[in-house]
């Protein structure tokens, strides 16, 4: 029977001491000047934003030039890097511009690497000149001109991290300007000061909290956006943190659009310009193999490009990707390895009597199907067309679309999108089975007729049976396998549709959804102590009398199982603890109980190196985490977890419990052996026991919380 992949491991281990084989993604250079003795945590998820090779995907704008017109060539690429004014007569004054990203964007990490030139152009309006200036914009949604709405993370010697709120008027609530919260610790200026004073800012400049840049070589700069919240953070650092931007004129969240790289009278180098979407980082599993079947009467040059941009996403991400030569891959034995089959351009209209019959179980068993382009055509096999969820109306002509309108802008096939993306595209009109009750993710906008309701599906999903089918029609052109918004939406549907999204498994029981509490008790069995608010659940906030209300534990109690949690910790209310290593626990702590005995610690360690037996990863005073994979406070993270319970004979133990664990989708215990309760643990006893999550002090939030039992619940 085929399974997630998860439990697939778990299921294969005939003791608790066999390992689980660990993510084997590649590593890209995470820039320099790390923290010290930290362990920087494989990298998962990444997509290219600018090639090595041109500037496809990007778009030049002059103040003087306009767009798409960059008569000097001020944007150059040579070998891998993009080189930024790289022009003669450096006493001139050189006009302010940007490049820009051709798609708008949301929910997503994006860094890249720079260093400065040697060459500073004259700047009239500072003729004792200025420190080497650049800067990388996002959130840019109006119009083309020099200083467009947006936010500046500042690349500028000294001052990298710095946020500007662009365009910078005079502070003035009722002004065209954006708006942001943010902590501050005034010092004649607004500086960033992780847990200081709270501060909303109008169109202002906010300073960053420590200086972390470099003034010769190559500096990394990594940005953390989730929805209208940021993270800046510079050589491995936090360096500034706003959130609850707000577009001028009470317009709005300001939570997506364009990436900029900007051009400010200085020579400078850009390299390995990076996206991944947020979602990677919320699953947590070994990896899995997809495979990939395409028109078999194709040719190669036609389904090429396919099958490598699917291997590139599963290289980067951590699946395998392995294209079918011929359809005899439809057997029981061979489909069992696959938690994913994706059909590009092909239909089951190929398949035999057996070979259906195989694809069948293997989908009812728990299988994933992913359809893109062509994958549904009319067909003589009902139940793939039930497997799609929708038919070809063979009447119709389909649309020519101009965009893409989200009907669910959560799922992770669209949670990096714009709302409304501009992306053209032919979408045959569906007709959605009602037997599959599909759940449709996004619709075409008709070219013809763009303001008319948007019904046409463009993209959906469903369960079948214990199985996920995710089909698209997006992707089917050969220029849209180099778009990173169309890898990004594949790469959601491939990971929904192999149960790796951190979504409930079949059969879990789903202890927290945002939705209620009902599933838990304080301490003694006590009505439910903490606040609940917003889809999430926190302990009250720290207060210099607080006494702590408790831990809260699960109604259910279980024996082996598979957990997953999702949390954030807060910014540090005491900044001087982030600097060095006093009281460290008191960044972001918490933990979750494994039976009540166990503990899998939640603390602020980015950056920190890990030791102590005590940072984040760690099973509290056993061992720390193999590698550091922790996000930035203010940044949801993931646990997934995989407990064997210890084995008692006669009230005596005779086996310890075992614990392997994924941080934010990295391996961080690989079948840690657990000699007996960690410290504030409950006792061990024999029998099955509650998940719980600790307050110690700060608050910590949590959301999606499920626990799959791998023995019976109780």
């Amino acid at each position: 029977m085929l399974i997630t992949s998860l439990l697939l491991t778990v299921l294969a281990q005939t003791a608790p001491t066999v390992p689980v084989t660990p993510a084997d993604a590649p590593a890209t250079s995470p820039g320099p000047a790390l923290p010290p003795n930290l362990s920087p945590a494989p990298d998962r998820g990444w997509i290219p934003l600018f090639n090595g090779e041109n500037l496809d995907g990007w778009y030049p704008f002059r103040q003087r030039d306009g767009k798409n017109n960059d008569v000097q060539h001020v944007f150059k690429v040579e070998n891998g890097t993009i080189h930024v004014l790289d022009v003669p007569d450096p006493a001139t004054s050189q006009p302010n511009g940007y490049l820009a990203t051709n798609e708008d964007f949301r929910n997503y990490r994006v860094r890249l690497e720079y260093k400065w030139g040697m060459t500073k152009f004259a700047v009239p309006r500072h003729p004792d000149g200025l420190p080497r200036d650049a800067g990388l914009l996002y959130h840019m949604t109006g119009p083309d001109q020099v200083w467009p709405i947006c936010v500046e993370f500042q690349i500028q010697e000294h001052d990298t991290g710095d946020v500007w709120l662009l365009p910078n008027n005079p502070p003035n609530p009722s002004a065209n300007v954006t708006v942001v919260s943010t902590d501050v610790a005034p010092r004649g200026n607004l500086t960033y000061m992780e847990g200081g004073t709270p501060w909303v800012s109008h169109g202002q400049r906010i300073i960053h909290s420590a200086q972390y840049d470099a003034m010769d070589g190559w500096n990394t700069v990594e940005l953390f956006v989730t929805e209208n919240n940021a993270v800046h953070v510079v050589n491995g650092h936090v360096n500034n943190t706003i959130s609850n931007l707000q577009l001028p004129n009470n317009a709005g969240p300001m939570d997506h659009g364009k990436i900029l790289l900007q051009e400010e009278n200085n020579e400078v180098f850009y390299r390995k310009i990076e996206i991944k979407p947020l979602f990677v980082d919320h699953f947590g599993g070994p990896p899995f193999k997809v495979l990939l079947v395409t028109d078999p009467a194709a040719k190669p040059e036609a389904t090429q490009p396919a099958i490598a941009a699917m291997q590139t996403l599963g290289k980067s991400t951590g699946f395998t990707l392995e294209a079918a030569k011929d359809i005899s891959a439809f057997t029981d034995d061979n489909l069992k390895q696959y938690q994913a089959v994706a059909f590009w351009g092909t239909t089951g209209g190929a398949l035999n009597a057996a070979q259906r019959q195989a694809f069948e179980k293997y989908i009812r068993s728990g299988g994933g199907f992913v359809g893109v382009n062509a994958a549904q055509a009319a067909s003589d096999w009902d139940w793939y067309d039930q497997l799609v969820g929708a038919k070809i109306d063979t009447t119709s002509d389909g649309i020519n679309a101009s965009g893409i309108s989200l009907n669910d802008a959560n799922h992770p096939a669209t949670s990096s999108l714009p709302l409304k993306w501009t992306h053209k595209e032919y979408v045959p009109y569906f007709n959605l089975d009602d037997r599959a009750k599909v759940h449709v993710l996004a619709t075409a906008v008709d070219a013809e007729n763009p303001d008319a309701p948007s019904s046409n599906p463009a993209a959906w999903c469903h369960d079948v049976d214990s199985g996920r089918s995710f089909f698209t029609t997006i992707g089917g052109a050969k220029d849209d396998l180099t778009n990173p918004l169309v890898l990004m939406h594949l790469l959601g549907g491939i990971m929904y549709a192999a149960h790796a999204d951190g979504s409930p498994l079949k059969g879990a029981v789903v202890l927290f959804d945002g939705t209620d509490t009902s599933h838990w008790l304080g301490k003694d069995n006590a009505t439910f102590p903490w606040l609940f608010h917003d889809g999430v659940i926190e302990p009250p906030p720290a207060a210099n009398s607080r006494v702590m209300v408790g831990d809260i534990h699960s109604k259910e109690t279980f024996d082996d199982m598979q957990v997953h949690v999702e949390f954030k910790v807060p910014g540090t209310k005491s900044p001087e603890t982030r600097d060095t290593n006093t009281n460290e626990q008191a960044r972001g702590n918490s933990g979750i109980y494994l039976q009540g005995h166990y503990e899998c610690q939640i603390l602020d360690s980015y950056d920190h190196p890990l030791e102590g037996k005590n940072d984040e990863g760690a099973i509290y005073e056993v061992k720390d985490a193999d590698v550091n994979a922790s996000l930035p406070a203010e940044v949801w993270q993931t646990y997934d977890i995989i407990f064997h319970a210890p084995k008692w004979q006669d009230g005596k133990k005779f086996s310890n419990a075992h614990i392997t664990s994924y941080l934010n989708g990295v391996l961080v215990q690989k079948d840690t052996e657990v000699p007996g309760m960690t410290r504030s643990g409950v006792p061990e006893a024999p029998g099955p026991g509650p998940l719980t999550l600790q307050d110690h002090l700060n608050a910590v939030q949590f959301r999606k919380v499920w626990v799959l039992p791998l023995t019976e619940t109780k």
